[in-house]
């Protein structure tokens, strides 16, 4: 229903237009009447009609009077203005002051009323059509633009070779925190993070547009999504403490709203004070390894510098792990297995052991002990690998056990079926060829010197060796080079003719290849890819 407000100091011109025709059957409502345009800004501002039809010369405001004030309120609906004969410069005035039309008091009929009040209708709809298209074409543009800065911050935070120097060039996003000290909010809203098929749905726009009413600004605060369930918030120092926050009482008002609202506790880490992006993105960095913390015991809460992951395990060799684990295989105690991958988590777990380290670090031993052992025999080729294979995206430290353990009850001892002095003998030296390799795989090892060291021919050697391992002697030496060589890389070695020369290779580009055939990557983007697919699985 259209609703029209008539105004006229005549009453009888009120009378007229009412009984003039069916306004209701029509769609028009006649939502009031006013005498001059004083009693007519009221009621615009009480009925909000669509179309006002007003005389030109009424007494204490006219016509002309009443629409230059309906336009500095910016009436938004539709004016017709109704005149006498010989007002024909006032109805000009009023047309340009925006009137759509003018009706003649004296001439007035039924059919041209009607089909005036039709053709404000069209514009009216016309009008609000433009305006609909011109609205969503803004949310579109306003969303877009969203979109491509949420791009552009995840691309410079998460992407080591992007610089802030390339992200201050943009000029196609504002960014509001290069000059201004901030705080930075790793928010993880995963249900379960450590359950290994996460199918939870959080509204990350909730949390976002939560976070902006509590900071009640989007011109200090940057928000960017990473993934499905984490978003990062930098908020201005001065900002924060304007609406009565310090970063832990922030984080803390944000678990309660989210426990409230979404019954959700998320993981949040936060920071201390960062200056411009070049800081953010360190310290976000941090907060990513922080939260890495969780994958042995959770906390909701954490404070990036309380928390410094150690990329190396020093305390322990894989080589003198896997052969301690291989004693109690053939001793055939489990519960002693399981004990003792217990107690080095735990271990790891005290000393912040990095995830990565310690699956990297199992998946050797995995690895190595069915090379070192003789007797051994994996009873489920393909399940064992599996475990090994599962090990690498565990989310937990207890799911990492679970397989761990179920890979190692995979492996049995061969029964002896040779006791014979000879036999017994080609194993004990067999054991010291390994011991051998493992103690001088840095020198420039050869057949014949390892022939010599068990005083067997070469030939004899490289057959006798592949019966008890399984794998030829130079396959064993090269795969403890480039096992030896990752262990490097990982632990921050970056120059490789050095790597190669002290896994005992000379020709650098020689090594590349081999390492490259090994892990299917070469040495030099070895650790990125490392990283890269273990933030994949988290």
């Amino acid at each position: 229903m259209i609703n029209i407000l008539l105004v006229d100091d005549e009453p009888i011109v009120k009378i007229a237009l009412r009984t003039m025709i069916d306004w209701e059957s029509l769609g028009f409502h006649i939502c009031g009447t006013a005498s001059d345009g004083v009693e007519a800004l009221a009621l615009v501002k009480e009925l909000q009609p669509h179309i006002i039809v007003t005389d030109l010369k009424m007494p204490n405001m006219d016509g002309l009077e009443l629409i230059r004030e309906l336009n500095r309120l910016e009436y938004n609906g539709k004016i017709i203005v109704a005149s006498n004969f010989g007002e024909y410069e006032l109805v000009r005035e009023a047309l340009l002051l925006g009137a759509v039309d003018y009706l003649l008091k004296i001439s007035i009929k039924t059919e041209g009323l009607i089909e005036q009040l039709q053709k404000t209708v069209k514009l009216l709809e016309e009008e609000q059509q433009t305006l609909q298209e011109q609205v969503q074409r803004e949310q579109v543009l306003r969303s877009n633009m969203k979109s491509v800065k949420n791009a552009t911050l995840k691309d410079y935070f998460t992407n080591s070779y992007y610089d802030a120097a390339q992200l201050l060039q943009r000029r196609d996003i504002q960014l509001y925190l290069e000059k201004k000290s901030s705080y930075l909010f790793y928010i993880d809203a995963a249900v379960d993070r450590a359950s290994e098929n996460d199918n939870s749905n959080v509204s990350i726009s909730f949390i976002e547009n939560m976070i902006l009413d509590e900071v009640e600004s989007e011109h200090d605060v940057e928000i960017f999504q990473v993934d499905a369930h984490v978003i990062v918030v930098l908020i201005a120092k001065e900002r924060l403490q304007q609406c009565g926050f310090e970063p832990l009482t922030f984080v803390q008002r944000i678990q309660n709203l989210l426990k409230m609202y979404m019954t959700l506790e998320p993981v949040i880490v936060y920071s201390d004070e960062v200056s411009g992006y070049v800081e953010a993105k360190e310290t976000y960095n941090a907060c990513t390894d922080a939260i890495n913390i969780n994958f042995y015991e959770r906390h909701s809460v954490l404070f990036n510098k309380e928390v410094q992951m150690k990329q190396d395990i020093e305390f322990v060799n894989y080589v003198d792990f896997s052969s301690a684990l291989l004693q109690h295989v053939y001793e055939d105690d489990t519960a002693a297995v399981s004990s003792m991958l217990k107690a080095f988590t735990n271990q790891c777990q005290q000393n912040k052991i990095h995830p990565l380290a310690l699956k990297t670090f199992l998946h050797k031993c995995l690895d190595y002990i069915p090379l070192c052992a003789s007797r051994l025999i994996v009873l489920d080729t393909e399940l064992y690998e599996d475990c090994i294979s599962k090990i690498k995206a565990c989310k937990s430290s207890d799911s990492l056990l679970t397989y761990a353990i179920k890979a190692l009850d995979e492996l049995r001892v061969e029964a002896d079926r040779s006791s014979s002095p000879h036999t017994l003998a080609v194993k004990k030296e067999i054991g010291e060829v390994i011991k051998y390799v493992n103690l001088h795989y840095k020198d420039k090892i050869t057949l014949e010197m390892i022939a010599d060291y068990v005083n067997f021919s070469e030939n004899y050697l490289c057959r006798v060796f592949r019966e008890q391992m399984g794998t030829s002697l130079i396959h064993y030496i090269n795969s403890v080079r480039m096992n030896k060589a990752a262990d490097l890389i990982m632990k921050g070695h970056t120059y490789m003719k050095e790597v190669a020369a002290l896994v005992g290779i000379s020709d650098q580009f020689y090594f590349s290849r081999m390492f490259k055939k090994h892990f299917g990557v070469s040495p030099t983007d070895y650790r990125a890819h490392i990283s890269e697919s273990y933030s994949r699985t988290n």
